[in-house]
């Protein structure tokens, strides 16, 4: 529970350092939409999956919102990877939006494991 609260607490202080300023250019905005909406829809559809799984009266973890739970920190690890390429590259609106956009997302995934878990029973 400690490294969930240090994880969100990073992730928070990191998003307010890469907040978006005054005027959001419109590589910025799209940069964090690609970076912030796939992990987070897979993050909604792994919780639809435990539910769906509860509702049927097994309490224990999903087979498949668990496998949806690794995708989507799979997937956040190749928005890092994109990340550090832009960063090579100089291209500072897209790594700023998609630095922010990572940031939302493990803060996300991080609230995504706790709610898993205490829908998991454990």
């Amino acid at each position: 529970m400690f490294l969930a609260i240090a994880l969100i607490i990073i992730a928070g202080v990191m998003a307010w350092v890469l907040r978006p300023g005054q005027k959001w250019t419109g590589t910025r905005r799209i940069a964090i939409l690609a970076t912030l909406i796939p992990p987070t829809v897979v993050a909604i559809a792994a919780v639809i999956f435990q539910l769906l799984n509860n509702a049927a009266g097994r309490v224990e973890v999903s087979g498949i919102s668990n496998t949806l739970f690794i995708l989507g920190l799979c997937l956040i690890g190749v928005a890092i990877l994109v990340l550090a390429v832009f960063a090579v590259k100089r291209n500072s609106e897209v790594v700023r939006g998609m630095g922010f956009g990572i940031c939302i997302s493990v803060i996300v995934y991080t609230l995504e494991f706790g709610l898993l878990e205490w829908l998991a029973g454990m």
